[in-house]
């Protein structure tokens, strides 16, 4: 057994106090490493929650890029060293918006190297060339000081992405070297991710919201557009464009004002609107054919902000022309019953006189002009009275045999005086086998005058000729016309879905133009005509022909060829077991 001694005893006590004491030296310097560790972890997680709390607060559900840029340079004197910070950003102009944070004090030459280098860098990540000349640059904070020789020692860009699609760089610099570690960039990579991911979702929505919006302005009647406060086109709908005559892809504001430069000024009306925050209408705009209404009105946000104004093409050409259709019936019937009228009171006047009592002749000749005058403006009423059954369904149809060769020789025989007034000559070319018909014989025969009338009253010589035929089911209209040995100007072939009869009136006359044949049978067209036509009637009688044969279960039409002649005709259906034809 080995004694020690009390100075050996002390050696080892001492070596062993020595190694207690760089092992707590040991592990408390570990735990102090660990301690400002998780120090600094705190800090940046702090840092992190912070300027994600204040791009929450300060940015809203803004898709201000530059908004988002502006919040966290400002605050990154918190996490990092740096000389400068800046930012490239795309604007909506198209432009690029250069500015740079000056935090201590570097020469110009600094601030040109840093936006060179994230303008090359900007090049590689947007895939094309960045000029300068589309960089608008700004500067701020400390003033430049061009004593100061220090260059660019550390230095990293941070892409700012929104929906995949890069839309600018942020940039940290310093004159000092070895700075910036990977926990640094990370960490403002990280932050920069999660503000840019924030920004795509809330793009995605208000895309999304847009594109229903803009579903139910495309498919709006009225043309539609709306501009911002600074007059920048964000929405135009595809009927704006059709009544304006735009046909490009993308339009801009300026199409929009060429297009309206010589008819009035649009712009004019949006500031106004905006400046007074009311309604500016232009009641009537004409654009070629149209005639248009337009409505500017100011748009405001949910704080009473000014967003810009939306402009309505309201489409008024129909109104338009049924107010010129009334000025027209007005003015035809001033025209139609104040002749008859005037020539009954002259006459009525004459009568009075004793020296035209004496004259028999001369008596009853003014008797017959009353008389004539009379059924003029009777005509004139009972076409307007027929024309109001038409339009509220109350046409009565009485059908009963009706014997077709004999309503046509009465018709004719109504009108050979008149026709002979004109030097014409009425005749008749009926289909052997033609008879008898389950017809409304006096509606017919008021076709047939409508017919004769509207005949001899564009013909200047010649002669009328009044048809009648029958085409079977799926026969060739046109060679039953030619087997006939008739010659209808302008025919072309058809066929029919059922047996029918064809009523027709030919005559030599000037003829019509082929673009006019859809306008002979309507409503409006017909009072704007004989409105304005030197021909006295109402010009509504193809329109009550229309009507009867309709009325019949049958249609009406014209064929006709310039300077040749027309024929109109009416097509009825063979109600078989009613037919009594031998």
């Amino acid at each position: 057994m080995v004694t020690l001694n009390n100075s050996q005893l002390f050696i080892m006590l001492a070596i062993y106090s020595v190694i207690v004491f760089i092992f707590v030296w040991i592990e408390n310097k570990r735990m102090r490493k660990n301690l400002l560790g998780k120090e600094h972890e705190m800090q940046r997680r702090m840092y992190e929650v912070s300027i994600l709390k204040e791009l929450g607060e300060r940015i809203g559900y803004s898709l201000n890029v530059q908004k988002i840029v502006d919040v966290v340079t400002g605050s990154l004197r918190k996490l990092l060293d740096y000389s400068t910070v800046s930012y490239l950003i795309l604007s909506d102009e198209g432009r690029i918006i250069f500015h740079c944070i000056v935090e201590e004090s570097v020469n110009k030459k600094f601030i040109e190297d840093v936006e060179s280098r994230m303008l090359a860098a900007l090049t590689a990540l947007l895939n094309r060339e960045v000029k300068e000349s589309e960089v608008d640059e700004s500067i701020s904070g400390t003033i430049t000081d061009e004593t100061n020789k220090t260059t660019i020692q550390s230095f990293f860009n941070i892409p700012v992405v929104i929906n995949n699609r890069p839309v600018g760089l942020l940039n940290v610099s310093s004159h000092k070297p070895g700075l910036y570690k990977e926990e640094e960039m990370m960490l403002l990579y990280t932050i920069m991710h999660q503000a840019s991911t924030a920004v795509s979702k809330l793009e995605n929505i208000l895309n999304l919201e847009k594109g229903k919006l803009n579903s139910m302005v495309e498919s709006m009647a009225d043309g539609v557009l709306m501009v911002d406060t600074r007059n920048r086109l964000l929405v135009i709908n595809p009927t704006a464009q059709k009544m304006l005559g735009i046909d490009k892809a993308q339009p801009s504001i300026f199409d929009i004002l060429g297009k309206l430069s010589s008819k009035m000024d649009l712009r004019t009306k949006i500031e106004e609107s905006l400046r007074k925050d009311k309604l500016e209408v232009e009641e009537q705009l004409k654009l070629d054919e149209k005639v248009l209404r337009v409505l500017v009105s100011p748009v405001k946000d949910a704080a009473n902000e000014p967003l810009g104004a939306v402009v309505l093409f309201h489409d008024i050409t129909k109104e338009k022309s049924i107010e010129k259709m009334r000025e027209d019936f007005t003015s035809m019937m001033v025209h139609e019953l104040r002749s008859p009228l005037t020539g009954i009171r002259s006459i009525a006047n004459l009568l009075r006189e004793d020296k035209i009592k004496n004259e028999q002749k001369k008596y009853q000749e003014f008797i017959e002009l009353i008389v004539s005058n009379s059924s003029s403006m009777l005509d004139l009423v009972n076409d307007l009275l027929d024309v109001a059954k038409l339009e509220s369904g109350k046409l009565q149809i009485l059908r009963r045999d009706t014997n077709i060769p004999e309503v046509i020789k009465v018709r004719i025989q109504s009108f050979v005086s008149l026709a002979e007034e004109n030097h014409l000559t009425l005749e008749s070319k009926v289909e052997p086998g033609v008879a008898t018909f389950s017809l409304d014989e006096n509606k017919i025969a008021q076709v047939l005058n409508n017919f004769l009338s509207n005949a001899i009253k564009f013909t200047k010589e010649g002669k009328i000729i009044v048809s009648a035929l029958t085409v079977k089911k799926g026969e060739s209209f046109l060679n039953k016309v030619s087997s006939l040995g008739m010659i209808w100007p302008g025919i072309k072939d058809k066929t029919f879905e059922e047996d029918v009869l064809i009523l027709g009136v030919t005559d030599s006359g000037v003829g019509i133009a082929e673009e006019q044949l859809s306008k002979l049978f309507n409503k409006f067209t017909q009072l704007e005509e004989s409105a304005h036509s030197e021909k006295k009637g109402t010009g509504l009688g193809l329109v009550i022909s229309k009507g009867i044969a309709e009325a019949h279960g049958g249609s009406v039409g014209v064929f006709s060829e310039v300077s040749k002649g027309s024929t109109f005709y009416c097509v009825l259906p063979i109600a078989k077991e009613k037919v009594n034809a031998t």
